[in-house]
């Protein structure tokens, strides 16, 4: 699926600073989400989620983003974990 706009434009200081690594995970209660993936090389916290719908776009952050990238691993153990 192609980012959309609004979501390039939300992650933008992210894409400046360690190159366009969004994607695309799926539908989540209604809303198209997006997260950005960091570089394996680059230490950060955690990595933001962008949620939209009806053109409407809502930046995600800390557990709660987790929260919603965990829901798209399916099987997941922690000797899957690096």
């Amino acid at each position: 699926m192609e980012i959309p706009v609004k979501v390039r434009q939300a992650a933008q200081y992210l894409v400046k600073m360690y190159g366009d690594h969004l994607e695309h995970l799926g539908q989540y209660h209604g809303a198209e989400a997006f997260y950005y993936h960091f570089p394996d090389d680059v230490t950060a916290g955690f990595p933001p989620v962008y949620l939209i719908k009806d053109d409407e776009i809502r930046e995600v952050n800390e557990f709660e983003a987790l929260e919603i990238i965990g829901s798209f691993v399916e099987n997941l153990s922690e000797s899957d974990i690096k």
